[in-house]
């Protein structure tokens, strides 16, 4: 093959992926000396030290902090991240609801009744459009005036695409009557119109709807792009921002049908979301090979958890007539001076976990030394554990008040914890609990005989064993088999246990009622268990433990079903919580919250149904909320820390560089191609399981005596089975692995399409190959302009190597291509066309067909009558491509053995040296040496020895090589060179 900025080189450099089974950690660390449990799907990641400081810099840059500012005030730069989520939020992008068109454009409603939606989401998206151009996008891509906007960054020859994907809007449950009366203007004045979309920064935090869900991050997702931008880094994938804004409500979603009626989708079916129907639907846009919203929390969200939620509960009515017994206990949201807007966090849609908690005590009957030895020891626990003394200006965390015969112990974390992760710590009940225990163990007698010590005991052997909360609500000390804790693939936990969970108001939750005796603490239990079997093992355990305490506990079961976006094995989990931990574990200083959860913070479940539902096996949760943070959902005086917004920047553009970086050898783009009796239907990525690690590195089985004079430069295999349906849904593991059987996630192999048709996987596999270490540049520069002979693709197929090799007479461009990134002068990327049939091998064909890779297709009856909205796009190209079967018809797609890509092992470097010897009399011998190194890196030396007489000087011929030596004296070497 000649031209096309021509091949090749480089020994097969190994994969980055690692996605080896190991046996599982026994245990997860929370205490000084515990190993920290490891999953066994682990990724190696490519971001070095020197580019993730670029990176983290380049994102400081564009970081426009400002210590106060109101939304178009002129104080602010409007193209840094922070001029951005101002900017944004002052648009009103609630979600109100309304109706979509049945025919194309399918536009919004417009009406009083949604506050004139269409004009609402039309502006903001206008201003997005500009914000993408302003900042300097290469691409940037709207396709109706009231739907999704995405920019690109990369090689726009790359053949696959990774994408964040989140929305722009806000739900109305943050701006309803109540909550609209707690909102407050940058003045602080309450119920002011319009507050909600007059963002101001105030405090180091920015203040708006949308800030946190999802308008902030999903901005940031777009400067964290810029970032990527403006760092040149190197990429193999594009890079696509995908700004949706129905995603917390909207119109209904148009049928199937009406959307068929515009554009023709084999195996329609809709999703659940607006926006993804949009993306995915409306305009078949491309499908990305891996990708996240940013919509939810770090390190990374796998799926929808299941759940239960019991009661927790003792009496303690035996107490009644005893000293320090329990007269009330009420759970709220933490208190924090100067800040009067933070209970409002109670009325998110994700319930709070108690960070205030106010327990009363009856001590009538105690001595004035047995009360002073309760709040001493209380209060020196509270030292110890660092909660007191307070910072001046700070609500202490603990305080203790005795008012006649009345104790009041109140208990104030300073952070508001959401239920979902209990794991993060600062439950105050629970802090209250073990400092009851302190206190009453130290008051003695009759005090240590108290059913309130009893249960205080209990929930502190539970949930805050040697002071520590981490996974003790994971069921770390309920009894659970240390393999059933956590995910062994992934770590994503199996149960969380919040108690006192569900604190949804900002008057505080009464937990005990004095005239029962009754202790009652409702406790939610999220599960992410796979098999019914483990969930109930896992379950009774939990129960078991709580009655062994003295607690009655409700029905636990055993929980399963959980959705997955991403199977458990996914490498993609993997990837992004490595560069997570890699992000905060760089620069400990920049991420102090994050960095002090880091031993317990894993993948995990949510509690709600993200964008990520609809792209099955490719998309996860990544982000907004940082551990350690508060999590304002759907609430009024919504709000990010300034200094969060910039982490969560820093770790976004991490993971996208290292998701848009080749996991293997290869990547591929798929297309749809007429080729007569194939169907190509299913050649495309939403119909295919097909994740960051399908192409494995094959070079194990291409041996030296498959490679004669060759040298290997990519080598890979793949197996890729076909979905179900489109990937619109988030099935549960038990659907995974049913496989291709009834009820499983890919085609049952009874399909009558299946049995009547054979499906073919038309591609363009790119292999990668990367410049070796032992290349000079002038080596490498000739090597690129094809100065070492032309490229070879070949197939192993049953141990036997089949020659990829175009007709006589037809153009090798229609097969073959290459590229080289503008990003990265150390590689060339080489390309051929292939068409897999689902069916037994029988050679290969090389065959020409009409192919597409956009797969927009307009429904001929709706061209008849109206123009096509985008003539450019769905264009047809004639290409050329090698055909053979996979080996079976299984509903999969499969490579042979290896498809494979090799050059002459040239020699592309030569360094010689030279010795004299000293005869007798004025005769010398001269001894040249040339060391060969050849692409694949190995070495060979050709020889030549030479009588002379006195002075070496001279030229020689050395084997192919013509060496001058030039000499001091008779027998010293001045220099030596080839000519």
């Amino acid at each position: 093959m000649k031209d096309r900025r021509k091949s090749i080189f480089s020994v097969l450099v190994a994969t980055t992926l690692v996605a080896t089974i190991a046996p599982p950690a026994n245990a997860s660390a929370t205490i000084s000396g515990e190993e920290r449990f490891q999953p066994s799907v682990t990724y190696d990641l490519s971001v070095t030290d020197a580019e993730r400081d670029a990176i983290h810099a380049e994102v400081e840059a564009l970081a426009g902090r400002v210590n106060s500012a109101r939304a178009g005030d002129g104080t602010y730069n409007p193209l840094t991240l922070v001029g951005a989520m101002l900017d944004g939020s002052s648009y009103d992008s609630i979600s109100r609801g309304g109706t979509a068109a049945t025919t194309y454009p399918f536009p919004v409603s417009n009406t009083s009744a949604n506050q004139n939606e269409y004009d609402r989401k039309v502006a903001k998206l206008a201003w997005v459009v500009k914000l993408a151009t302003d900042l300097g996008f290469p691409v940037v891509v709207q396709r109706q005036a009231d739907k999704y906007v995405y920019a690109e960054i990369g090689d726009p020859d790359a053949p696959e695409m990774i994408m964040a994907l989140s929305h722009l809007d806000s739900p109305t449950s943050s701006v309803s009557a109540a909550q609209l009366a707690r909102w407050r203007d940058a003045d602080g004045n309450l119920g002011t119109p319009g507050a909600y979309h007059s963002p101001y920064i105030k405090d180091g935090w920015v203040y708006g709807a949308g800030i946190q869900d999802d308008s902030g991050p999903t901005l940031a997702t777009l400067l964290a792009a810029k970032a990527l931008l403006e760092a040149g880094l190197p990429l193999d994938r594009r890079i696509r921002i995908v700004m949706g804004i129905y995603e917390d409500g909207g119109p209904g979603t148009p049928t199937a049908a009406n959307t068929a009626a515009f554009q023709s989708i084999p195996y329609n079916s809709n999703p659940s979301f607006y926006d993804n129907w949009a993306y995915k639907n409306l305009n078949r846009e491309e499908m990305p090979i891996a990708a996240y919203t940013s919509d939810s929390r770090f390190p990374v969200i796998v799926g929808n958890s299941g759940s239960v939620t019991p009661a927790v509960s003792m009496s303690l009515a035996a107490d009644s007539t005893k000293a320090f017994r329990l007269t009330a206990a009420t759970a709220g949201v933490t208190l924090r001076e100067g800040d009067p807007t933070l209970k409002d966090i109670a009325y998110g849609s994700t319930t709070q976990i108690a960070s205030r908690a106010i327990f009363t005590l009856d001590v009538a009957g105690a001595s004035s030394a047995e009360r002073d030895r309760f709040v001493s020891a209380i209060t020196a626990a509270a030292t110890t554990k660092g909660w007191l003394p307070a910072a001046p200006g700070t609500t202490p965390k603990v305080q203790t008040t005795i008012t006649g015969d009345s104790l009041t112990l109140e208990i104030n974390t300073d952070v508001a914890m959401e239920m979902p992760t209990p794991q993060y710590g600062k439950n105050a009940v629970v802090w209250g609990m073990s400092l009851i225990s302190q206190g009453l163990g130290a008051v003695g007698g009759t005090a240590a005989d108290l059913e309130l010590k009893k249960a205080a005991d209990g929930i502190t052997d539970l949930f805050f064993r040697d002071g520590v909360e981490g996974e003790a609500y994971i069921g770390k000390y309920m009894g659970i088999p240390a393999n059933l804790l956590r995910n062994p693939n992934n770590g994503t936990p199996n149960l969380t246990l919040a108690l006192m969970a569900n604190i949804n108001s900002e008057t505080p939750t009464s937990f005990y009622t004095e005239a029962t005796g009754n202790l009652s603490m409702p406790m939610y239990v999220r599960s992410m268990h796979v098999t019914a079997a483990d969930s109930s093992q896992a379950t009774a355990a939990a129960t078991a433990a709580f009655q062994a305490k003295g607690f009655t506990i409700g029905n636990l079961g055993s929980p399963i079903g959980a959705g997955l976006y991403v199977t458990h094995d996914n490498p993609l989990t993997a990837l992004q919580f490595g560069s997570y931990q890699a992000s905060i574990n760089r620069s400990p200083q920049q991420f102090p919250d994050p960095y002090a959860l880091r031993d317990v913070v894993y993948p995990q479940g949510t509690t709600g149904g993200t964008l990520a539902s609809n792209f099955r096996n490719k998309m996860t949760a990544f982000g907004a909320v940082i551990p350690g943070n508060e999590r304002w959902w759907h609430t009024a005086n919504e709000r990010m820390k300034v200094d969060s917004a910039v982490q969560m920047t820093k770790i976004m553009a991490d993971g996208m560089v290292e998701m848009a970086r080749y996991t293997g050898p290869a990547g591929a783009k798929f297309m749809w191609a007429d080729m007569p009796g194939l169907n190509a239907d299913r050649a495309d990525l939403d119909l295919l399981d097909v994740t960051i690690g399908t192409y494995k590195d094959a070079s194990g089985a291409v041996g030296a005596n498959k490679l004669g004079n060759q040298a290997l430069l990519g080598a890979t295999s793949f197996n890729i089975p076909m979905w179900n349906g489109r990937g619109n849904s988030a099935p549960t593991a038990a659907a995974f692995a049913l496989g291709h059987e009834p009820g499983g996630v890919y085609l049952p192999l009874t399909d009558p399409e299946f049995q009547s048709s054979t499906y073919v996987a038309p591609m363009r596999l790119e292999f990668k190959v990367e410049r070796p270490g032992h290349m000079s540049d002038a080596a490498w520069a000739k090597f690129i302009a094809g100065g070492y002979g032309d490229f070879r693709f070949n197939i192993l197929v049953g141990g036997q190597v089949v020659p990829l090799a175009v007709p006589a007479g037809q153009s090798a461009d229609k097969y073959f291509s290459s590229r080289i990134s503008a990003t990265n002068p150390n590689a060339i990327y080489l390309s051929v066309n292939l068409a897999i049939t689902d069916a037994p091998y029988t050679g290969v064909q090389a065959k020409l067909a009409d192919s597409k890779t956009d797969l927009y297709k307009v429904n001929p009856t709706y061209l008849a009558s109206n123009p096509d909205p985008f003539p450019g796009r769905g264009a047809i190209e004639q290409r050329g491509f090698f055909q053979f079967g996979d080996g079976q018809k299984n509903a999969e797609f499969s490579s042979p053995d290896a498809v494979y890509v090799t050059v002459a092992n040239a020699v592309t470097d030569a360094k010689p040296s030279a010795v004299v010897k000293k005869l007798k009399g004025n005769t010398n011998e001269l001894t040249i040496t040339v060391k060969q190194t050849r692409i694949d890196g190995s070495e060979s030396a050709v020889t030549g020895t030479f009588t002379i007489n006195n002075n070496a000087a001279g030229t020689y011929t050395v084997g192919d090589y013509k060496v001058y030596v030039d000499t001091k004296g008779n027998t010293q070497i001045r220099s030596i060179s080839i000519v």
